[in-house]
This record gives C-alpha cells, structure tokens and sequence, in this order.
C-alpha cells in the first residue's frame, strides 16, 4: 500500500481527502503537536523516516486580513514552505501535490466568465501574492507535482472558522437573520468532489502541472448560503449587503470565478450542495 503524507488533515480539504484516500493508501496525518510545520528541518527527518510516495499540502495561512496584518507568517507558509516541500520531492522522490487558491488573480473583466488554467495570475493582496509565490516555487522546483487551484470549499469540517461554518454556527446560536455580501463572486467546490478529482488526476497520471479543480458554475455568497440553507430547509432571513458592510483591511477579491479547460467539468455546485446538506 503506497503511503501518502497529508498536511493540514485536519481542515475542511484535508479532511476530505483523508475520507477519500483512506481505503486504498496508508495515509499518514500528523497533527500540529506532532509536526510543526514552521520546522523546516523536523519536517524533513520525517518525511525521510516514512518515505512517502505522495505529499499533499493544505496547510496554508488564510484569510485576507489575517495575511495583511501578519504577512512574515503568510510569507513563510505560502511561499517558503511549499518551495521548501519541493526541494524535498526531488530528493526523496514522491509526488507533490499542493493546493492554490483563486485569490491569485485580480477581479475579472466584465466580458469574462472566469478565469482558467492558462490565464495570467496578478494578486491584489498579500495572501494572494505569497499563494502565487508557493505556486511559482513548486513549478521551477518540483519534477513531479501537481498544482491544484479551488475557489470558496464548503463541505463537511471539523473546525468551523470558515465562512459557510461561520454563517451555520450564527444560526445554531439563535440568530434570526444574517447579512451575507451579494457582491463577491466565486465558484463554489464542495470538498468531497475536489478530493475525488484529484484522487482521478494522480491516479490515471494526468501530466504534471496546474489544474483547475472547481464545480460548474459561479454565485455570490449570498447565493451561496441561500441554497444551501433552502436545502436545509432552515427559513431565517437572508440579507443581501455588499461586503463594504463589514470590517476589512485588504483589498478584497471580488470576481474570481475559475473554470477548467484541462480536465471533464465537474456537477454542478448546486448539485453538490445538495448532497453536502444530506451529509449534515
């Protein structure tokens, strides 16, 4: 049974892929007590002990404004660690997989559907630049990897500071309305569906290099929470607001719909929310 080594397993994409990966590889998943990413030698002492065929990392420091006020930390983590991880791919030779991010591109023109593998990034804050810069990195390193962008995840987590779980969890508290931006754009990805789409990507050995992996089709957060809440079947009151309503700090992506021209599409992401509000 090959080995894969998943960093960040605990979050909503790690996760998921530790669902989907399990019955057919020796996934291995240390948590933060156990390995701390920051330690760069420690994390090579143990890849070298387990040897893994396979590396995928999750593990990222997200979030606009927590990047903007701490941008050494983002720097190191989305940008010095993968590059770090691909150094390490050729001299233990597995396969690196590492995961991106919409947010390195700039609001979309009008006269664009979405932005796809081919098209040129240019990020407007700081979490998107040292994203692109991990991405910069593992593509002049790596001799084998696979670079896999999504755009807003929802789907079944242990943890709950992201923005779907942040909107439930108001409601679990007893709020009778919440206010959500109608003015940013996104493509929504059930995690599930991304992870058995990677699985789909290294598994048949699609050629090496960046892929966009997101389902079918675009909505704004309002959008977002008003399906999945219309599948839950929870009536609270939604209001539309643009995102200039709440607190920020840096500039905020605003369209950055993805589309994929290098792989079949996936469902709709209408479609996955549905089966994502069954799982809960």
């Amino acid at each position: 049974m090959k080995i894969v080594l998943l960093l960040g397993g605990s979050g909503k994409m790690g996760g998921a892929l530790k669902d989907i990966l399990q019955d057919r590889y020796k996934v291995i998943t240390p948590t933060s007590s156990i390995l701390d990413v920051r330690e760069i030698n420690e994390v090579k002492k143990f890849i070298k002990n387990i040897n893994p065929d396979i590396v995928i990392n999750t593990v990222a420091f997200m979030g606009i404004d927590p990047c903007e006020v701490n941008p050494e930390k983002a720097f190191q983590l989305n940008t010095v660690f993968p590059w770090e991880l691909a150094k390490f791919s050729n001299e233990f030779n597995f396969l690196l997989i590492h995961f991106s991010t919409d947010a390195v591109f700039a609001d979309i023109d009008t006269d664009k559907d979405a932005y796809s593998e081919s098209d040129i990034p240019s990020p407007n804050n700081i979490y998107g630049m040292t994203k692109l810069g991990g991405d910069i990195k593992v593509k002049q390193t790596a001799s084998r990897y696979y670079l896999i962008r999504i755009s807003v995840l929802f789907g079944t987590s242990e943890k709950s500071n992201q923005f779907v779980e942040k909107m439930l969890s108001m409601i679990q508290n007893g709020s009778e309305e919440i206010s959500v931006s109608n003015d940013i754009i996104c493509t929504p990805c059930y995690n599930k569906d991304v992870a058995l789409e990677v699985r789909n990507i290294f598994e048949n050995k699609y050629d090496y290099g960046l892929y966009h992996v997101v389902n079918k089709g675009k909505a704004s957060l309002y959008e977002l929470m008003v399906e999945i809440l219309c599948s839950l079947n929870i009536g609270i009151k939604i209001k539309p607001v643009s995102y200039k309503t709440f607190p920020y700090i840096g500039t905020k992506n605003k369209r950055t719909q993805l589309k994929t021209e290098k792989l079949t599409p996936m469902r709709n992401w209408q479609d996955a929310v549905k089966d994502y509000c069954k799982s809960l």
